[in-house]
C-alpha cells in the first residue's frame, strides 16, 4: 500500500578514521577521568600511585585525541561529526585533567 521511499546519498565524502580514533581516545580519557575522580572522592583523597598512573595515561589519551581531532578536521571530503566529537571530548577531558594537575601542583 505505502511504499517506502529509498533515500540515496550521492556524495564523495567518507568517514574519517582519524576522527573516529579521536572520539575513542576522548571517550576513554573522559570515562577514566570520571572513574578516577569517583574512586578518589570515595577514598577521601588517600589513594595509591596507581591512580596517578591511570591519570597520566589518560592525559596522554587526551592529547592524542586532540592531535587526531585537529588532523581529521583538516582532512577534505570527510564527514565532520566524529572529528568534531573527538576534538571536543578530548579537549574537555584535557581541560579536566589540567585542572586536576593544577590543583595538585598549587596545593589549593
Amino acid at each position: 500500500m505505502f511504499k517506502k521511499k529509498r533515500r540515496y546519498i550521492f556524495t564523495s565524502n567518507s568517514r574519517s578514521d582519524k576522527g573516529i580514533m579521536a572520539s575513542v581516545c576522548g571517550l576513554i580519557s573522559m570515562v577514566s577521568f570520571i572513574l578516577v575522580m569517583m574512586i578518589v572522592l570515595r577514598a577521601g583523597g588517600i589513594t595509591g600511585s596507581r591512580l596517578g598512573a591511570v591519570g597520566f595515561v589518560s592525559c596522554l589519551f587526551s592529547v592524542a585525541g586532540i592531535v587526531l581531532g585537529i588532523m581529521s578536521l583538516v582532512e577534505r571530503d570527510t564527514f565532520r561529526f566524529f572529528p568534531r566529537l573527538g576534538f571536543t571530548v578530548s579537549l574537555l577531558s584535557g581541560i579536566c585533567w589540567g585542572g586536576v594537575i593544577y590543583v595538585g601542583i598549587s596545593g589549593i
